[in-house]
Order: C-alpha cells, then structure tokens, then sequence
C-alpha cells in the first residue's frame, strides 16, 4: 500500500498542471490581495480572509479536476493493467488513490492559508484574529468548505469510474459541479413545499452555510448534527459505490 501511494504521490508532483494550478490558485489570490488594498470599500477584508482570498473556491476546481483524472486516466492510458498485473488488489489501488487526494486537499489549503496569514500580517496589519470572531469563523468556514466538498468528490470519484476518457470525466465534473449549485437554490423552494426532500443529499452540500448561519435551519429543515451526520454518511456511502463500480470495471 505504502509503494502504491509514493508511486501516486510521484505522479502528482511531477504532473506539470499539479504546479500550474497551484501558481493559479497563488496568483489569483494576490489578485485579491491587491484588490482589497486598492479597493478597500469594494472588498470586504474580513470576507476574503474567511475564504482565503477566494481560494476554497479554486480548490474546488483543481479538486474536481484531480478527481475525476486520478481513475479515468488509468483506463484511458491502460496504465490500469500493469498495477492489477503487479499483484495489487483492486482495493489498494482505490484505496491509495484516495489518500493521494486527501493529501492534495489538504496540501491546496496549507499554501491558501499561508498565503492568507501572511497577507493579514503584510498587507492588511489592522486585522486582528483575535478580535470579534474571526479566527473561529475562519475556522468554521474551512471545516465546513472542506467537510462539503469532500461530499461533491465522492460523486465526482464515482462519475470518474464511469467514463472511459479523462477529459469527459472532467468536464461532467464541472457541469456537474454548477448543475448542483443550481439545484441546491431550487431545493430549497421545493424543501418548503415537501419537506421529504430534505433528506436528499443535495441538502448536504448547504451544510457549510449553514455552520455559519444557522438560521438556514428554516430552510433546509435539518439541525446541523443532522446535515454534519448526513453529509459523512453520504460522503462514505458515494465512496463505496465507486470502489463497486471500479472493481467491476473491465480492463
């Protein structure tokens, strides 16, 4: 197990657009940065450090993208064929490829939030974490971004053992991506006419809004514990249906 996750890891590092996204997601972020000096009144400084200066939301896309090609490239390339000829078992390389992406995940948010604790100290030196909430909503919001995404890539892990080419299991992430951001503002009409629906595990991706507001209770109809117990439990039963589906994938 431990050779099969330093051989993904390897593939990771040396990927060139591993580096390109990381320089994008920096760049990106020092957009902002400079935005929120030169327009203090449009920016809003607390907001943009909460949320790392927009990076949880370019972690998403670099996520979805890791995760749809991590399985569909092995098909697509038949690279597939020499681990399972190697004598390793199905489970392991599922297995292995899941901590891979974990790693990445929580690699992405160590450089996001660097980045944002030295420009908090640098660029914006009268924000203080330490006043009001910040450095609790800080957290909050990183559990809760994380804790729902980890959620939206079991699915994306699940499509990616569908499809035959890396470049179709991407690109169904992505639409599958904004196809469920518009799903969960039109559940939420639909929760207050049947509110059975609530149970759906779209509900489960509100769940990072609603640690921070929890007068969304009145709109999803679940208590947090709920929408946090939900949201692993479909995030782990999402998982298990890939491993089925890639173990009974053909080579």
């Amino acid at each position: 197990m431990g050779t099969l996750i330093g051989q993904e890891l390897f593939k990771l590092v040396h990927k060139v657009g591993t580096w390109i996204a990381v320089g994008v997601m920096v760049v990106i972020q020092f957009a902002f940065i400079a935005g929120g000096l030169i327009y203090p009144k449009v920016f809003n400084q607390a907001g943009m450090i909460t949320s790392d200066f927009v990076a949880d939301s370019i972690i998403v896309f670099i996520m979805i993208a890791s995760t749809a090609s991590i399985i569909a490239m092995e098909f697509q390339y038949g690279t597939i064929r020499q681990l399972l000829y190697r004598q390793y078992y199905r489970s392991q390389v599922f297995i292995s490829k899941l901590i891979t992406l974990v790693i990445q995940l929580v690699c992405l948010h160590l450089i996001a939030s660097l980045v944002t604790m030295v420009a908090s100290l640098v660029a914006f030196p009268d924000f203080d974490w330490t006043a009001g909430d910040h450095l609790k909503n800080y957290a909050l919001t990183q559990g809760g971004e994380t804790l729902t995404l980890l959620l939206l890539l079991s699915a994306v892990l699940l499509l990616a053992t569908l499809f035959k080419t890396n470049a179709a299991a991407i690109a169904v992430g992505f639409v599958g991506y904004f196809l469920v951001e518009i799903a969960g503002t039109i559940l939420i009409s639909l929760i207050q006419k049947w509110e059975w629906l609530k149970w759906l595990p779209f509900t489960m991706l509100m769940t990072s809004s609603q640690i921070l507001t929890p007068g969304l209770k009145s709109m999803t109809k679940l208590d947090l514990p709920w929408m946090i117990g939900l949201t692993c439990a479909y995030t782990v039963l999402l998982t298990v249906i890939s491993y089925l589906s890639f173990r009974r994938r053909a080579v």
